[in-house]
């Protein structure tokens, strides 16, 4: 039901096992993979999910490794001895499985090559901040940041709506990326298709209008209202705003970053200013997107001066 591979040496694939390996009392017994074939010790899997049973000494916990690296939260092993366990989705290529348990015995370890046939798919999405976008998701952001799978070395086409936007190659640990700009307002359905003609799930964006970015007021020291273009003499300013909420940027005065903002889950920030020199100054939100606000002025001039407007 399996096929024998040629595998490569232990100590290239794994962590030497302990001293108490050989006769140790915790073992790996079968491993059975989703087609419910049994896979031997050198075994080939052409699925990648496995099920692992096990004996060990019992009331304790045991730990499934891969290559001396924990690959599975810890299982219980039960008054009888016994242990199991499910890794899904195992990756293409040579595994060296080991079970530890908490009193320090490790098992022999057993080597599976999987070979499964990477599908080319879309793995995330996410805008130019970072933040991923689930499929089915909204984003005001126009460009996208996409990163998927397929077989390494080929190619993959990335589609939008079914049309072709690019063609992208596949890096040889089956991983591909891509950027995608200036996409419109609206529903949009992006799929990737791979040399062997099959098309991927579609991942569905939905794309919002952003909110205006704003300066809608400014409020003085004694929490006054300064108006575009009137004067005061208070050099401390707290401008409030609209953006979109999570939108982050700097209030600026001709370009100089004065503070950084950053719009609450409402889409309103407030950002204050001090120590203003006794000049006009030109306020505007600028925000890490590259968008910048309509800007509002304001006259800082001495206490003896009037407050009436510039």
């Amino acid at each position: 039901m399996t096929e024998q591979v040629q595998l490569p040496p232990l100590s290239s694939l794994a962590q030497s096992p302990s001293k108490n390996t050989k006769e140790s009392s915790t073992r790996i017994l079968a491993i059975t993979n989703g087609d419910g074939e049994l896979i031997e010790n050198g075994g080939i899997s052409k699925n990648g999910d496995l099920s692992f049973v096990g004996s060990a000494e019992p009331n304790q916990t045991a730990e499934i490794l891969d290559k001396g690296v924990p690959v599975h939260p810890p299982v219980n092993v039960d008054n009888r001895g016994h242990y199991s366990a499910f890794l899904p989705g195992q990756t293409m290529g040579v595994h060296a499985y080991s079970v530890r348990t908490s009193d320090g015995k490790e098992s022999e370890v057993w080597f599976i090559f999987i070979n499964v046939p990477v599908v080319a798919h879309i793995q995330w999405v996410t805008g130019p901040d970072g933040v991923p976008i689930h499929s089915g998701g909204s984003t005001v952001h126009s460009s996208l940041s996409f990163v998927g799978q397929g077989e390494a070395f080929q190619t993959v086409d990335l589609l939008g709506s079914g049309v072709l936007l690019q063609t992208l190659n596949v890096d040889g640990s089956n991983h591909w990326s891509a950027l995608v700009e200036k996409v419109g307002v609206g529903n949009h359905e992006y799929t990737v298709r791979g040399e062997d003609g099959e098309v991927s799930a579609p991942w569905r964006i939905r794309v919002d209008k952003p909110a205006e970015l704003t300066v809608q007021f400014v409020i003085g020291a004694s929490f006054q209202l300064i108006g575009n273009h009137e004067s005061t003499t208070d050099k401390k300013l707290t401008l409030v705003g609209t953006a979109t909420p999570g939108e982050s940027g700097f209030i600026v005065d001709y370009e100089r970053d004065l503070v950084p903002f950053v719009a609450d889950q409402n889409g309103v920030y407030t950002a204050t200013i001090e120590g203003l020199a006794e000049k006009v100054h030109t306020f505007r939100a600028k925000s890490d997107q590259g968008r910048v606000s309509m800007p509002w002025a304001i006259r800082v001039v001495g206490s003896k001066a009037r407050h009436t407007g510039s």
